[in-house]
């Protein structure tokens, strides 16, 4: 067995199989995994994943080459791709992810776009694009016991990330070992988690949001939970008291689900917290989730090229809507005027962001690096301010700010008012081209019954000024979101245009 380095190695130069190695040995008999068929402590992790690594060895895999790992979501596939995520790791090989969301034609698409040498996949050709097939069916536990020396090193790729694509087609990054260790750590440190913490996320392994949960936990020897997030209170609580959650992560669309349902008639276990990031959430919906669900609530505010960049920590009042927090420890923010000037407390202008683990450019894609990663800093396109408390404050995305014939609307500010209506579910503010006033705010909701656009206007005029109300409503089944929760602005204003007979789907 190797041994663990952890203690000897600045952060900055650890890798997510250190964190594996260091808990195998330290705690080995602690949950590193749970799910519906039990538990995997990190020994055991640790073991299945030299064998894996050695299979892998054994057929070719080497050192530096992209591996285009295709996850499944049934019980089994899943804790044999997480072994197979560690595996590839360890050889210091990437990992391009294909998760069972994405359609065949991509996942062949992807392998082809990033040169893959390997496919692990049940059932696939021998073949695929510029890749060649491993069957992990064809795995025998038993003959793969050699002993392979670890080939991950801080500096190499780890594993390809796709952004959310909510203003847009996804870009793509590829984090170092170090890096992706180092985000994943300092999220963990913030709301205090340790190896006494089983953590459930918003969405179960496997899936990218999944994955990110996941190696936060083991960052710090806790137990990721994969389990579906219950969509009522009765439900989740039962949930929680069976896998004994002590963290809970979730979106704002899940945390308002779980408001609007029943009160259970049995308490929810006591949590350590519960963490809502990917979407405003108001001040009001702050102090409702912690008087009903837990008082342990964080806010925080991240994306896929920063990870978790500031959190609202539990003890503190949201002043304000928008407010996120202050920035994690090792990270810098800064904001900027529309010539680059830096501007002072309280005053809005484009948000920037600075830390050690952060990415430094998109792959294959210049443009996009140049136009948000400038002079070591990312800039995510949001708008915002820094008080003089240092606590960063959201406006919203650069490009979603509404021009309705010269007067600036912010979507967020609007949907925060539209949320409250009690006759609307869900709510989407949405610019859309307009021939007199260059766009025009339009209002998707999702009603409660049958609505009346006149009274929501009303609820409106109470909250914000008449001229701020969006002239057109149309009803929907469903606001379209990401996994993050984050709402696919770019879909609808794809879909929807302004008609003289109201706002219309496209032909």
């Amino acid at each position: 067995m190797c041994n663990s380095s952890l203690d000897k190695k600045p952060a900055s130069r650890r890798t997510t199989v250190d964190s594996l190695v260091h808990y195998a040995q330290a705690v080995p008999q602690q949950a590193a995994y749970v799910d519906e068929l039990g538990t995997v402590t990190y020994a055991e992790l640790w073991a299945a994943a030299q064998r894996r690594a050695a299979w892998l060895a054994s057929r070719g895999v080497r050192s530096g080459e992209a591996v285009a790992l295709a996850f499944e979501s049934n019980a089994i596939g899943a804790r044999r791709d997480l072994e197979l995520l560690y595996a590839v790791a360890f050889l210091g090989a990437t990992t391009l992810p294909l998760f069972p969301d994405v359609p065949q034609a991509a996942c062949v698409a992807l392998i082809e776009r990033f040169a893959a040498s390997w496919l692990i996949a049940g059932g696939a050709p021998p073949r695929v694009a510029t890749a060649s097939t491993l069957d992990p069916r064809g795995y025998d536990t038993a003959a793969e016991a050699g002993d392979v020396a670890r080939g991950d090193r801080p500096e190499a790729g780890a594993v390809y990330l796709f952004t959310s694509g909510t203003t847009g087609a996804p870009k793509v990054l590829l984090p170092t070992q170090a890096q992706l260790h180092g985000n994943v750590l300092a999220a963990a440190l913030a709301v205090g988690t340790d190896s006494a913490d089983r953590q459930l996320g918003s969405i179960p392994w496997p899936s990218v949001v999944g994955m990110r949960y996941l190696l936060r936990a083991h960052a710090v020897g806790a137990a990721f939970v994969s389990a579906p997030v219950g969509e009522t209170r009765e439900a989740m609580g039962e949930i929680l008291a069976r896998f004994g959650i002590t963290r809970l992560y979730l979106s704002p669309w899940q945390l308002r689900r779980l408001l609007q349902s029943p009160v259970p008639a049995r308490p929810w276990p006591a949590l350590r917290s519960i963490q809502v990031t990917g979407a405003f959430i108001s001040p009001q919906e702050v102090e409702q989730i912690r008087s009903s669900l837990s008082p342990h609530l964080f806010v925080s505010y991240g994306c896929n090229e920063l990870g978790s960049a500031t959190l609202l920590a539990s003890g503190e009042t949201m002043p304000e809507p928008g407010c996120v927090g202050r920035p994690l420890p090792g990270m810098e923010v800064r904001v900027h005027g529309a010539q680059g000037e830096a501007l002072g407390p309280g005053v809005t202008g484009e948000l920037g962001f600075r830390a050690d683990w952060m990415c430094t450019g998109y792959v294959g894609n210049p443009q996009a690096t140049r136009e948000r990663f400038r002079d070591g800093w990312f800039y995510p396109g949001d708008i915002g301010s820094i008080g003089a408390d240092g606590r960063v404050y959201l406006r919203g995305r650069q490009g979603d700010v509404i021009n309705y014939g010269g007067l600036k609307v912010w979507p967020e500010d609007i949907e925060a008012v539209l949320k409250r209506c009690p006759d609307l579910a869900d709510a989407a503010v949405v610019g859309l081209p307009d021939p007199m006033a260059g766009q025009v705010p339009v209002a998707f909701v999702v009603a409660r019954g049958p609505l009346s656009p006149q009274a929501v206007r009303g609820f409106c005029a109470t909250h914000i000024e008449a001229a701020r109300i969006p002239p057109h409503f149309r009803v929907i089944d469903s606001i379209p979101r990401n996994a993050n929760g984050k709402v696919l602005r770019e879909f609808l204003a794809t879909h929807f245009s302004v008609t003289p007979e109201g706002v219309q789907p496209k032909a």
